[in-house]
């Protein structure tokens, strides 16, 4: 059986799963798990949608990843995404991601040789989430759900055989716990303020990815008790500084993924977004006399610059400014929101999901 092979244009083996498994495991080329065959049909199939979708031949280098400075072409991009189990539909999506990795103010190099437990957190928003039936409700980072697992899979394919190689340059301390192959969208339909795309600029027909430098996250759970929208503030800005974050330390953008149900109540008791990040980023703050003297030393120039010696009551916030917090509603019913901290030195990129020339993707779902 002939396969097209991430890194050789084509291999020859057995015609035999087990075979093909076998031989792309023991080349460090998977995550572990059983993959697709990445046949040329196959892979034909996915470079044959985008070229009729977007206009991107086989060849076309999408972009050049690092920390290796990979070259990811449509070709490459698509052999990833059949060995995860891909359909041809979730390559537009799946290419964006790969231009969102590739900018420079992402940062790929110190995602991917860092020791912080990280990982590039894909979020979809605008038509494109209904077109391949991405996961916005119950469970969403959860299984079950092919084109929310499947092509974060693929990106996680494509970071490692092209960035890099798995045993070579992945080197976290434990891994990124309980985020391992996730794709997702904000729950656009049951948020009371505009989607993060809107909010960045993009009409709310524009399909867009946003790909944040994620760390495992910490749940919010406040079980139901806040008797308004100002108790739960206070309780979220006392759940997401605590001294582990490296938020705290320094210049970063962390994400807050806020239930339904949390974002509802805030906006019920008159709270804006901007509103959110703005108390969020006042009052969420560590106590700068509870900060190790050691620990003190971490912090980033900027921060140095304005609080070190200041009073030990004063207060060190999440963020450089309240804008710099992130805010997507995502999931279903329930009390549970999650606090995500990202690595310091990478923004969160938004990219639209466009044509190779230029203009803006319209799916034909």
């Amino acid at each position: 059986m002939s396969v097209v092979q991430p890194q050789q244009p084509i291999i020859e083996l057995d015609d035999s799963w087990e075979t093909i498994n076998d031989w792309f495991l023991e080349h460090d080329l998977t995550d572990g798990l059983p993959i697709v065959p990445p046949t040329e049909a196959r892979v034909k199939a996915m470079t044959d949608y985008v070229a009729h979708e977007l206009g991107w031949g086989p060849a076309d280098i999408i972009s050049t990843l690092e920390p290796k400075r990979g070259i990811a072409t449509v070709e490459k991009i698509a052999s990833n995404a059949v060995m995860a189990g891909c359909k041809p539909a979730y390559m537009p999506v799946l290419i964006t991601c790969v231009q969102a990795i590739g900018n420079p103010r992402f940062n790929l190099y110190a995602v991917q040789t860092s020791t912080h437990n990280t990982s590039a957190l894909p979020v979809v928003n605008g038509p494109a989430r209904r077109a391949i039936d991405l996961n916005w409700g119950y469970n969403t980072t959860g299984s079950r759900w092919h084109s929310t697992a499947t092509i974060g899979r693929a990106l996680r394919l494509i970071m490692s055989n092209i960035g890099g190689t798995p045993g070579a340059i992945n080197i976290h301390t434990q891994g990124h716990i309980a985020r391992y192959n996730v794709c997702i969208a904000e729950n656009e339909e049951e948020s009371p303020w505009e989607p993060i795309h809107v909010e960045r600029g993009y009409p709310p027909e524009v399909s867009t990815v946003t790909v944040f430098p994620a760390c495992p996250a910490a749940m919010i759970d406040e079980r139901g008790a806040s008797h308004n929208a100002k108790d739960l503030l206070r309780t979220f800005a006392l759940s997401i500084p605590y001294i582990g974050n490296r938020n705290t330390s320094g210049e970063g953008q962390p994400l807050i993924i806020l239930c339904p149900q949390h974002a509802a109540m805030f906006a019920d008791g008159g709270y804006s977004k901007a509103d959110v990040k703005r108390f969020i980023w006042e009052r969420g703050r560590l106590r700068f006399g509870d900060i190790p003297a050691g620990i003190r030393g971490s912090l980033s120039q900027t921060n140095l610059k304005f609080y070190a010696d200041v009073d030990p009551d004063y207060g060190i916030p999440i963020a450089g400014k309240p804008e710099d917090i992130a805010i997507v509603v995502m999931g279903g019913k329930g009390t549970h929101s999650l606090s995500v901290q990202t690595i310091l030195g990478a923004e969160n990129i938004t990219v639209p999901i466009k044509c190779k020339d230029g203009s803006l993707w319209i799916s034909s779902s």
